[in-house]
């Protein structure tokens, strides 16, 4: 196991060990000629200190995830987006912020907030609903405190000042849901500043389609009552 160069942490994660033994292995076959052909009896160029080698099913569906929902700067096409073991209490995304889906009227956002870390103390102009998968926080909304484990849903209105803040021993996990959408739909942030350097530089925002009106949106014939069809699909 290795310390992360960011907060120190033990990095364990499948991806991290996959490159490790990559590396060594390189080195190794690099390494040896004709007069070293004899195998090992053990592979010591693995990285076997790892306990955490084999990967873990939510990091399988993590990369399912990236190529499920719409994360593209145009209105999603009329059919079903779904989401495999979503909810699940151990994700792992390693990522702070990432926009799995965005709708015309909701966008849905994977977050994964380290230990002693928070979301940030704001105020967002669309409602949220963050729905905790795995992990110990403490939910602030307009000066109120509330405890937040897995499986606990928490609503904050439009206008409405909020914050979270991870106070368990592991990474504090949730599903988060704009309406309508908040970010843009390309959005992965690695960390908490990263998000806050694009989002105040405004490189963060949401579509201007994302914000149009349900008249505006049936005017356009982005939705209709007859289920379609629509152009282009």
């Amino acid at each position: 196991m290795t310390k992360s160069p960011d907060n120190g942490n033990i990095n364990t994660s499948y991806e991290h060990c996959v490159h490790s033994a990559m590396l060594k292995a390189a080195q190794f076959a690099a390494y040896r000629t004709p007069k070293r052909s004899t195998p090992f009896k053990r592979a010591n160029w693995v990285d076997i200190s790892c306990t955490k080698c084999i990967p873990p099913t939510s990091l399988t569906q993590t990369r399912k995830f990236q190529n499920v929902g719409n994360a593209m700067d145009k209105p999603p096409k009329h059919q079903m987006v779904h989401f495999k073991g979503l909810t699940s209490e151990v994700r792992e995304f390693g990522k702070f912020r990432k926009v799995l889906h965005t709708g015309l009227y909701s966008q849905l956002v994977a977050m994964e907030v380290p230990v002693g870390g928070e979301i940030g103390d704001e105020v967002h102009t669309v409602d949220q609903i963050l729905l905790f998968t795995s992990g110990k926080g403490k939910a602030t909304v307009a000066g109120k405190d509330q405890e937040v484990n897995a499986s606990d849903v928490v609503v904050v209105p439009a206008g409405t000042q909020h914050q979270f803040i991870n106070i368990g021993d592991k990474p504090l996990e949730l599903i988060t849901v704009y309406s309508p959408a908040e970010h843009d739909p390309r959005t992965v942030h690695k960390t908490k500043q990263e998000g806050d350097e694009l989002e105040d530089a405004g490189k963060d925002e949401a579509p201007e389609w994302s914000r149009r009106s349900k008249k505006e949106n049936e005017e356009m014939g982005l939705v209709k009552l007859s289920g379609g069809p629509y152009e282009g699909e």
